[in-house]
């Protein structure tokens, strides 16, 4: 079924899912300062739930894909 809606178009034309993504693209300080613990101290960073460490990779999928599309994805440009 994914797979018919991900071909669809809508009325006014196909979703560009990259855009949509960089167009909802809030900085966060918290996911900010976990990907540091994560850098840093990988050892504490691993001893987080994996909801925590999951929400992170979302968090830096969307933060790479909105500077793709040439936001600006640094503290204070939201």
């Amino acid at each position: 079924m994914n797979e018919h809606l991900n071909r669809a178009e809508f009325l006014d034309g196909k979703r560009d899912k990259g855009q949509l993504r960089a167009d909802t693209f809030k900085w966060d300080e918290r996911m900010e300062n976990l990907a540091k613990l994560r850098d840093s101290r990988p050892e504490v960073f691993e001893t987080l739930g994996t909801t925590v460490r999951i929400s992170l990779g979302y968090y830096e999928n969307d933060k790479k894909i909105a500077a793709e599309h040439g936001r600006n994805v640094t503290k204070g440009a939201n």
